[in-house]
């Protein structure tokens, strides 16, 4: 099982928590400008469960990484 430790540890872009509720978070340090999220980076990110949570950190640095070689594509 994918613990909150072994994200943060692999995503230290990101604040990660789990709620009272038990969904999981998390949310970029800095920013992230308009043309970006456009293009599909989220500031703040929710799973059902660890794993998911992890996945969608892993497609966020994709994501991310495409905008940052080809920043033409942002605007």
């Amino acid at each position: 099982m994918t613990t909150l430790e072994d994200i943060a540890r692999v995503h230290t872009g990101w604040i990660i928590w789990r709620s009272d509720v038990g969904r999981w978070w998390a949310t970029r340090r800095g920013t992230v400008d308009l043309d970006a999220i456009r293009l599909g980076c989220a500031m703040t990110l929710d799973a059902d469960d660890p794993e998911a949570l992890a996945a969608a950190l892993a497609a966020q640095a994709e994501i991310t990484a495409a905008v940052v070689a080809d920043p033409a594509a942002a605007g």
